[in-house]
């Protein structure tokens, strides 16, 4: 099948270039769609682990996020001081402080900066539900369709839920909703690294 491939290319071209090496059937493509699929399958199988751990323990998983979350305000909060400092930006240095004492209040008070979070993630989880929903319209052939329109709709149900039950659901919303995402992402990246598979086997 792969001299298919081959027939409409003139990979001895005079004064032109070889492209015979470039070609689905030959090695440097057949190697480069491997590594891709290796990566995708650590990636995945990684996902689908932190997802699953996540959804076991949503509190848990929750109250971390928020905490790395302040760990990243803070870190932008004294780059941010360090180049207010060098460059006397008056602006430059509330930004930084703004983003210090937002960081300062979600580490020392992991369990109330939850309740922002979780407000951000639901309207996120319910505008990515609302893209997954339309990628799977418009693709409607794809062969992962039904898993985006699913993960979709979920996506959508669990961030109107998630939002009305504010702030009762903060505590566990966070993992929740991250876990869930991390597992359809991971499930979708094995898929498209079989998927890979079935195309080599086929060149």
């Amino acid at each position: 099948m792969a001299h298919r491939f081959t027939e409409p290319f003139a990979t001895d071209v005079p004064g032109g270039r070889d492209f015979g090496p470039f070609l689905f059937g030959d090695r440097p493509i057949a190697e480069a769609v491997h590594r891709v699929r290796t990566r995708l399958i650590a990636a995945g199988a990684l996902a689908l682990i932190v997802g699953i751990v996540a959804v076991v323990v949503p509190l848990i998983a929750s109250v971390a996020i928020t905490l790395f979350v302040g760990w990243v305000l803070i870190v932008a909060g004294v780059l941010a001081a360090i180049h207010a400092v060098s460059h006397r930006s008056v602006l430059r240095a509330i930004d930084a402080a703004l983003a210090l004492i937002a960081g300062l209040y979600l580490l020392i008070f992991p369990l109330s900066g939850t309740v922002s979070l979780t407000f951000i993630l639901a309207v996120w989880f319910c505008a990515s539900g609302a893209l997954s929903l339309t990628a799977a319209v418009r693709r409607r052939d794809a062969p992962d369709m039904a898993m985006t329109a699913f993960g979709g709709a979920l996506s959508i149900i669990l961030g109107v839920l998630i939002a009305v039950n504010l702030p009762s659901s903060a505590g566990w919303a966070i993992g929740l909703l991250v876990g869930i995402n991390l597992i359809f992402w991971g499930v979708r990246a094995l898929a498209g690294a079989h998927a890979l598979k079935r195309l080599l086997e086929q060149a």
